[in-house]
């Protein structure tokens, strides 16, 4: 079982990433490039924290998105839930196996636009692994399916 995690490179991600790792779990750093960001902050992240990093160009289906929305922007014409939705699906792809899991560093209520619980159950549903998505800062506050049984 390994955890694949979205990986800015801010303080939310770090911390998600430390958590993981501080509990013995393995951890990948999942981060992408398009035009308009890079990989830089969380290539010098992952290499503080001694994790791999992979790192996804999602230029094409990113600017697909942007044309059309299907949640509409937020600030600065954002799209943030559907872009927050298919990043976990990239990474997703990525998982090797069934116990594999998602992660990132999204705090419920820390952007009241696209952190509430309505936008992050929309990010998890619409990225289709829902059932996959662990996020260590809220684990008190959501709900978390185990994907496994204990042993």
């Amino acid at each position: 079982m390994k955890g694949y995690g979205l990986l800015s490179g801010g303080l939310d991600s770090l911390l998600s990433v430390r958590l993981l790792l501080d509990q013995g779990l393995p951890v990948i750093g999942v981060s992408f490039t398009t035009p308009f960001f890079n990989s830089k902050n969380a290539e010098e992240s992952a290499r503080r924290l001694g994790i791999p990093l992979r790192i996804l160009d999602i230029t094409e289906p990113h600017l697909a998105m942007l044309r059309h929305p299907k949640h509409g922007y937020g600030s600065n014409m954002n799209p943030c839930i559907d872009c927050h939705a298919m990043m976990f699906r990239h990474a997703g792809w990525l998982m090797e196996s069934s116990e594999d899991f998602l992660f990132s560093g999204e705090v419920l209520g820390q952007r009241p636009m696209s952190q509430n619980r309505i936008a992050l159950d929309i990010v998890a549903r619409e990225s289709d692994f829902p059932e996959r998505i662990l996020r260590p800062l809220s684990a008190l506050r959501l709900p978390s399916r185990p994907w496994r049984e204990p042993a």
